[in-house]
């Protein structure tokens, strides 16, 4: 089992991180970008994040 961690810093906020867990095997995502924003969704459980585009950061977890 694959596990991605995405994380970022808020759209309109400076110090708020934000993060999301998506299950590789198990998820099915969406990453999106516009100029300014990125957005990660796991269409799987309806979460989000939508942070600054320069911020943008995934982690492999296990």
């Amino acid at each position: 089992m694959m596990k991605l961690s995405f994380s970022g810093l808020k759209y309109g906020e400076r110090d708020v991180e934000l993060k999301l867990m998506v299950d590789v095997q198990n998820d099915w995502f969406e990453v999106t970008h516009t100029k300014e924003v990125s957005q990660v969704m796991n269409k799987s459980t309806g979460k989000y994040i939508q942070v600054h585009r320069n911020t943008l950061k995934y982690e492999v977890v296990s």
